[in-house]
């Protein structure tokens, strides 16, 4: 056996290493420049859901009534940015591009010069609310019969919590026998119910009218029928006493505007309640001695940020109030005088309790006691 032999061996084995190496390299470009487009299986459903809200709101009609056209927010600008997929044929107004968006996933661009409660056509102190709950998008149908109008709105949330935290904020009435989503409430001129990952809330602008409460009705079960399976209420409300509570009044906290809506404490901003795990609060009702207080459950998740944060509140309220201090071993306590009442701050492990509104000072001990 020679070398010049064994030259053709070696030219050939090069050669199939030289196709290997572009093989590979011609996977991994194509890997980079394609990347995946699947959607998360729950992203893909809610999209699933909030489309068939869509289409069935948008030819949804009320013999008799005037169906006004569908409005999607957050509003849209005239046409798409060039070159996006599937762009082409979306009309020149807003709405219709909004509707495009909101049927095909292609979401058009928005106008940045608009505020953004204008852009979800919301009032400023409602719209502070509910972007702090998640909300992304919200489509409202307007029916018309004469001087009387019914509207139904859908407000769509990243996460079933800011459903809820909607829901308890924004409805009217009391808790229906009828059952609507996971929750539902009614009075004479509107209808709310939360299902999933949105909140329905539907009025009506005439009293005492039996015909459009029925209408309202209508539009209320085919929403309901369109969207997907419910969800469980969340679960710090678990972390809220039972006994003594006043049903109807908890309420979700998930930012600093929702904390000083919901819980007017002094200095709750302090409380970092945008760094918060899950916030809610609720009233209750004591007997003896007759008391409405009003309590704040926070849990951040860990012992060091509850920790830091009640060491930050505590001094931003000792340095304006006289502060007694309550604590025990396990449990630094505060309770302040203030001129409404008594208030309580109390550190549990990884979560804050807040309690105000008390007359007697025994009061607020007596609540924190019976919190799980």
């Amino acid at each position: 056996m020679t070398i010049r032999s064994e030259i053709p061996k070696v030219r050939r084995a090069y050669a199939i290493f030289l196709a290997m190496v572009a093989c590979f390299s011609a996977q991994a470009e194509s890997s980079i420049a394609a990347p995946s487009k699947q959607v998360p299986a729950a992203v893909s459903k809610e999209l699933e859901t909030e489309n068939k809200v869509v289409q069935v709101l948008s030819s949804f009609n009320l013999e008799g009534w005037n169906a006004l056209p569908l409005q999607i927010f957050p509003r849209q600008v005239a046409s798409p940015s060039a070159g996006a997929p599937g762009a082409s044929g979306i009309a020149a107004n807003g709405a219709a591009a909004a509707t495009v968006a909101a049927t095909t996933g292609i979401a058009a661009p928005t106008d940045d010069t608009m505020p953004a409660n204008q852009l979800y056509g919301m009032e400023p102190h409602v719209y502070d609310i509910l972007a702090e709950f998640g909300v992304r998008k919200c489509c409202k149908r307007t029916y018309q019969r004469g001087q009387r109008f019914i509207y139904a709105v859908v407000y769509f949330f990243s996460t079933p919590e800011g459903a809820y935290g909607a829901y308890n904020y924004l409805r009217q009435g009391s808790s229906t026998i009828v059952v609507r989503g996971a929750g539902s409430s009614e009075d004479d001129q509107s209808i709310s119910f939360w299902k999933g990952q949105s909140f329905v809330r539907l009025s009506q602008t005439s009293e005492e009218d039996e015909e459009s409460k029925e209408a309202l009705r209508a539009v209320a079960k085919v929403i309901d029928a369109s969207i997907a399976p419910t969800s469980l209420p969340p679960l710090v409300l678990n972390q809220l006493p039972v006994i003594d509570r006043v049903n109807g009044t908890e309420k979700l906290v998930m930012g600093p505007n929702s904390g000083r809506r919901f819980f007017p404490a002094p200095y709750v901003g302090s409380l970092s309640l945008e760094r918060a795990r899950a916030a809610v609060t609720a009233d209750y009702r004591f007997q003896m001695p007759p008391e409405r207080l009003k309590l704040l459950v926070v849990d951040y998740g860990t012992v060091s940020l509850a920790g830091s944060v009640y060491e930050n509140y505590r001094s931003t309220l000792d340095a304006e109030h006289d502060a007694k201090d309550v604590s025990d071993a396990n449990t630094p306590t505060g309770i302040v005088k203030l001129d409404n009442g008594y208030m309580l701050v109390q550190l549990r492990g990884s979560r804050i309790f807040v309690i105000m509104g008390a007359r007697k000072r025994v009061s607020p001990l007596m609540l924190a006691r019976q919190i799980p």
